[in-house]
């Protein structure tokens, strides 16, 4: 059993699609010119939904021009719908193509431009191919790095680390200096004031006994193991005997 919930499905809103009662035919001629325009310059501002929408197209168009080539009918004919000025497709396949033909990604950035006020009110984006000659929209971050004080911060940052390590080798070695000679003083101690040293040899008397002990029981298991293979042994013989005998014998 699942549940199931109603889903409207909401278009973007492209406003400026030639006036009311375009419908979807000035849709189509709005994308088409965002596309052509991105073909020819590389890099155009409009609204966000008109360039989130465009873009899938141009993906489309270039994806198809590097699989296909010029040579494919279906895919001339899909780049001279969407190329409103015919000198583009000659752009298409031979800038785009050997530029994007080993691109593993999309081809296309997006960007969200500031809001103007007082303006529209519309939300603007910047949409530009991967590749164009123009400045890039977000600048570079300089490197610090060389500059003096940040070369003298690293310097002294280095020095204290290094104090830091000596410091702590060497509480680490007293540490354990100590702690030895305060382990083996106590041991002494305890050894000389509650006769551990006598019990330590008693345990050692005891645990050869023990050890004495099992392997005299291990030896006459083993004697005894001897003994009943000697026994099983002469009674198979005697019983060896025994048939012979009786083969001997006369049948009437």
């Amino acid at each position: 059993m699942s549940l199931r919930y109603p889903y409207k499905m909401s278009y973007r809103k492209l406003r400026g699609t030639f006036g009311p009662g375009g419908g979807p035919l000035a849709r189509i001629t709005r994308l088409r010119m965002v596309v052509t325009s991105l073909i020819r310059h590389e890099r155009i501002e409009t609204t966000w939904n008109k360039a989130a929408e465009a873009r899938d197209y141009a993906e489309l168009l270039i994806q198809r021009a590097i699989k296909n080539g010029d040579k494919h009918g279906p895919t001339m004919e899909l780049a001279d719908f969407w190329l409103l000025e015919k000198d583009l497709i000659h752009k298409l396949f031979k800038v785009f193509v050997p530029r994007f033909e080993k691109c593993p990604t999309a081809f296309t950035k997006m960007y969200r431009l500031p809001y103007v006020y007082p303006g529209k009110g519309r939300e603007m984006g910047l949409l530009e191919l991967k590749g164009n000659p123009w400045p890039p929209v977000l600048p570079e971050a300089i490197d610090k790095s060389k500059h003096i004080n940040n070369v003298l911060l690293n310097a002294a940052r280095q020095d204290f680390r290094m104090e830091q390590y000596k410091s702590m080798d060497m509480s680490s070695d007293r540490w354990h200096k100590e702690s030895v000679s305060q382990m083996s003083a106590a041991m002494d101690t305890v050894a000389k004031g509650s006769g551990l040293e006598e019990t330590v040899t008693d345990t050692e008397s005891l645990l050869s006994d023990e050890i004495r002990e099992e392997k005299e029981a291990q030896e006459m298991r083993e004697l005894q193991r001897k003994i009943d293979s000697l026994k099983n042994r002469g009674k198979k013989k005697h019983r060896d005997e025994d048939d012979d005998d009786d083969d001997d014998g006369t049948y009437v």
